[in-house]
């Protein structure tokens, strides 16, 4: 598959860089799926890493078992993600197809991967432990015969155990914010909680080769991930609903670019100081 469609390294939160590892990413689908495939090797990652589709992809997609399933972690209660999995299955089959040289114009069936969209929440408001969200919902006119699901699976505390201890991976994720999100409550500065969330997660053998190996990077992917919550949730609270997603696809896009290039310093920077994140836009094109 032509890289111009697919980036296997692209990672922009710590979600999409703990799944974009085939191990982590097959275990997800069999914990999903109830299977227990063993060959990691047959998995592909095929998420999308286009500049065009920055602001319209997924977190985590993969190309297994003929099925082409997105994965998209939340930490907001979206009832709109199942048109948003749509879009991205859109995007990532038409850059399958482009990969392929197949086009959509001869007379003979085109076969395409089954799809299977997925989203992980772990917000702070409540939610049940599984809701499969449909596309119908938003039809101005009920109509029948077009459907698309988005099944939202909470992976709080509390809530789809039995899916969290059958992918080490996940539960180990879902601890690390459970963690800095209790030391935060307990009155650590967020820069703190993080290193401490890091620290019992080793301890505790949650992710712990993971996190030895990139303590710094996720670190800095974890205080912007809650920088970006907590300025999402301001917002919100404030009333202010114009130009949100707009905002907040700016912010998630120039964090991507700076974890990019490894500008962690520029990155700390810029969650803290509004006119060298200013800068930065510039820099970037943003």
């Amino acid at each position: 598959m032509s890289e111009h469609h697919v980036d296997r390294e692209y990672k922009n939160n710590v979600f999409c860089d703990l799944f974009s590892e085939k191990s982590n990413a097959l275990s997800l689908y069999n914990a999903l799926n109830h299977t227990d495939y063993q060959n990691a090797e047959e998995l592909e990652i095929v998420t999308l890493s286009d500049v065009i589709f920055m602001q319209q992809k997924n977190d985590v997609s993969i190309m297994f078992q003929n099925e082409l399933t997105l994965w998209e972690h939340q930490s907001t209660l979206n009832y709109n993600m199942p048109l948003r999995g749509l879009i991205y299955f859109a995007h990532n089959i038409d850059g399958i197809l482009k990969s392929k040289g197949i086009t959509l114009y001869g007379k003979k069936l085109v076969k395409i991967p089954s799809p299977d969209y997925y989203v992980l929440y772990n917000g702070t408001e409540e939610a049940p432990d599984k809701q499969d969200l449909k596309l119908s919902d938003s039809f101005m006119t009920p109509k029948e015969g077009y459907e698309w699901t988005a099944h939202m699976l909470n992976i709080n505390a509390g809530h789809n155990q039995e899916l969290l201890d059958t992918c080490p991976a996940l539960k180990g994720y879902a601890l690390l914010v459970q963690y800095t999100r209790e030391y935060q409550a307990n009155g650590s500065e967020l820069k703190e909680a993080v290193e401490q969330a890091i620290d019992r997660c080793i301890q505790e053998n949650h992710l712990k080769s993971y996190l030895l190996k990139k303590k710094a990077e996720v670190s800095l992917m974890l205080l912007t991930e809650f920088n970006q919550e907590a300025f999402a949730r301001v917002i919100r609270n404030e009333g202010v609903e114009e130009g949100i997603e707009i905002g907040e696809d700016r912010v998630n896009q120039l964090h991507s670019y700076l974890i990019s290039d490894k500008r962690f310093d520029d990155l700390t920077r810029a969650t803290k100081d509004k006119q060298y994140q200013a800068q930065l836009y510039k820099e970037y094109g943003l």
